[in-house]
This record gives structure tokens, C-alpha cells and sequence, in this order.
């Protein structure tokens, strides 16, 4: 469709490439192309569109066999047209100026022309042939006469088309037709299908019997293989209750050298500890033994020297009182019953010692002055 503008009193036209346009004015073609685009006033202008491209078609069309059976024929044909003057001239493709659509179905009316150039030659194709024949091989047939009558037409060339290719896409008969001429067929096929049906019932009786026959070789073979398994579980039996037994006795008998093994070890440890102990006993004395006598020997001297220190302070203690005059020896007993006296409750000093004392050290002390 092409496409109309307007700008005030004018139209614009815009077609596409496929598009042949018939612009006139009165009554003769101003202007013409595909794929143009131009202004105009409407007033004055009448404008056809003509499709230039391939055009398909697809018709029915229902005729008769040679044994006046009903067949619908379906027909697909490609045109173009090749002169769009004449085309425009035997049909109308005219514009709307508003809309820029088709003002009739121009198209719908070239489908009807190639549908009744077409029916005369499908029909003398198909008259002449029986209905089986029709539907075996009535395409091809069909096909190749509408080719040839459509091509030989004047008619077609004198309005512009001209025929690209036929196709018959269908020749068929009614629906009752096609179910009786499928019928023997199907019979055929169905008691194909039932022997095979057969066939297979016999060839599945036969694996059967073949199966059992395997299943009962098998129960057999399973009855065999179970006695020997029994008797190998027997055997297995003996060997393992055998075997336990070595076990068992290799176990005591490793117990017992344990128990013999642990047995000397305890002993060794025990003479080992005695020992031990024994030669920390015979230490410990000797340690014990030298140690008092050690103590011993320390005491001993110890003893010595202090009775030797008390002999010596005693002599010198001596000597000192030997050589002391007799007032010094007084004083120094008196200081020694000093320091061993405490307390002195009663003290009587007759007139005859505190004399005699007195007497005595006036000696003593007038014997240096007359030295």
C-alpha cells in the first residue's frame, strides 16, 4: 500500500520498489514507476497501484473422474504482472487519495481469472481418467496439462500477467471415497499385521518354551551348585572348626609362655630391687657408720680441747692465785662469792676477822712504800 500525505490542497505519494504507479490526468498517464514518490493536487489526479513482485495464489477446485466420482483439486499458482498499463486497464488497482488502500480487491479478482483459466484444462485432465488413476498419479497429470493450457493462453499476455510457476499441492476424493480405497489396503495391511500378530504369538510360545526350558536348566544347575555349596559350607565347617582349634591352642600356648616370660621377668625384677636394696642397705650402714664415727671422733675432740682450754684456764687460774698476794687473793674470792651468791639475807663480820682483814692489808699496802 502506499502512502498519501497531505499538506493543505496537496497529496504526497511515497510507493515502495514493488509498487508500479499509474498517475493520470485527464484520462492520460502523466506519470508512471515503480518506487516513486511525488506531489499532487486530488482534484485532478486519479492514481492505480500495480503490484509488480511474485504474486501466489491458492484456489480449490472440484471436478469429476471418468467413473463420475467427485475430486477436489488444490492448485497453487505464481503470477506476475508483466505490463501494468494493460492490467490496470482490464482491472481496477485504483487508490484511495486519503488513505492510500485499494479502493476494490483487485488481487481477489485476478485469483478468480486464474481459477477459470485453470478449470477447463483440470477438468479435461481429470474426466478422462478413473478414480484410482486420479489419485495414484492425478497430480503429476494434472499439473502438467494445467502448465501447458495456461501457458498456450492469449488471454493471460493480453492483460498483462504472465504465469511463473504451477503447483498442484492436493487431488482427493471425498472423504468416503478415500476410506473405501483405503479399505483394501488396510485390509491387506490389518491381515499383514495379524499374521505378523500370529507370527509373534508363535514365536513368543516358542521363547517361552524356550525359556522355560532355560529356567528349568537353570533350577537344575542352582540345585547342583547348592548341594555343592552345601557340601563346601561342611568342608568349610571342619577347616574353620580345625582351625579354631590350632587357634585356640596356639593361643594358650602363647598365653602360657606370657605367663612364664612375665614370670621371669617379675623374678629378675624382684632379685634385681633385692639387690638393690641390699646395696642400699650395706650404703646407707657405711654411710651411717661413717657418719657416727665421724660425730664420734668430733665429739672426742671436741672434748679434748675443751678439757685441755678448761685444764689450761685452770693452771693459769692456779698459778694466778699462787703467785697473788694475799689481799688480792681475799678480793678475788670475794668477787667469786659475789658472783655465785644471788642474795645475802644475814651477814655477821666479827670484829676478830674484819681485823685480822683490815690488819692485813695495811700490811700489804705500807710493804711497797718502804720498798
Amino acid at each position: 500500500m502506499a502512502q498519501i500525505s497531505r499538506l493543505a490542497f496537496f497529496r504526497h505519494l511515497r510507493a515502495e520498489p514493488n509498487q508500479y504507479i499509474l498517475h493520470y490526468r485527464g484520462g492520460k498517464v502523466v506519470r508512471s514507476g515503480a518506487g516513486v514518490a511525488y506531489w499532487f493536487h486530488p482534484l485532478s489526479a486519479a492514481t492505480a497501484q500495480v503490484p509488480v513482485e511474485d504474486i501466489e495464489s491458492t484456489f480449490v477446485l472440484r471436478e469429476r473422474s471418468a467413473d463420475f466420482q467427485q475430486v477436489t483439486v488444490q492448485v497453487t499458482l505464481t503470477y506476475r504482472i508483466t505490463d501494468p498499463q494493460k492490467a490496470a486497464q482490464r482491472i481496477n488497482f485504483s487508490l484511495s487519495l486519503d488513505t492510500g488502500a485499494w479502493l476494490e480487491q483487485p488481487l481477489q479478482r485476478v485469483e478468480s481469472l486464474w481459477a477459470r483459466w485453470a478449470q477447463h484444462p483440470v477438468r479435461a485432465c481429470l474426466v478422462a481418467l478413473p478414480l484410482v488413476e486420479v489419485v495414484r498419479a492425478g497430480a503429476d497429470r494434472t499439473r502438467a496439462a494445467l502448465e501447458a493450457a495456461l501457458k498456450d493462453n492469449t488471454e493471460i499476455a493480453g492483460m498483462g500477467l504472465a504465469l511463473v510457476g504451477v503447483q498442484v499441492d492436493q487431488v482427493a476424493p471425498t472423504a468416503e471415497l478415500e476410506r473405501a480405497l483405503q479399505t483394501p489396503t488396510r485390509e491387506e495391511i490389518q491381515q499383514k499385521a495379524d499374521e505378523a500378530t500370529f507370527q509373534r504369538r508363535a514365536l513368543a510360545v516358542e521363547k517361552e518354551r524356550a525359556i522355560k526350558e532355560n529356567e528349568l536348566a537353570t533350577e537344575i544347575e542352582l540345585a547342583r551348585r547348592q548341594e555343592e555349596l552345601i557340601q563346601q559350607e561342611g568342608d568349610n565347617r571342619m577347616l574353620g572348626a580345625r582351625q579354631e582349634a590350632e587357634r585356640e591352642a596356639f593361643a594358650v600356648q602363647s598365653a602360657a609362655e606370657r605367663e612364664v616370660i612375665a614370670a621371669e621377668g617379675t623374678a629378675r625384677q624382684l632379685r634385681i630391687r633385692a639387690e638393690a636394696e641390699a646395696e642400699r642397705g650395706i650404703i646407707t650402714a657405711e654411710s651411717t657408720a661413717r657418719q657416727i664415727r665421724i660425730r664420734a671422733e668430733a665429739d672426742v675432740e671436741a672434748r679434748r680441747i675443751a678439757l685441755q682450754v678448761e685444764t689450761d684456764a685452770e693452771a693459769r687460774r692456779v698459778d694466778m692465785w699462787r703467785d697473788a698476794p694475799p689481799s688480792v687473793a681475799l678480793g678475788l674470792a670475794a668477787q667469786r662469792f659475789a658472783d655465785k651468791v644471788e642474795r645475802i639475807e644475814h651477814l655477821n663480820l666479827t670484829p676478830d676477822l674484819l681485823g685480822q682483814t683490815v690488819q692485813r692489808l695495811l700490811l700489804d699496802s705500807s710493804a711497797p712504800q718502804a720498798q
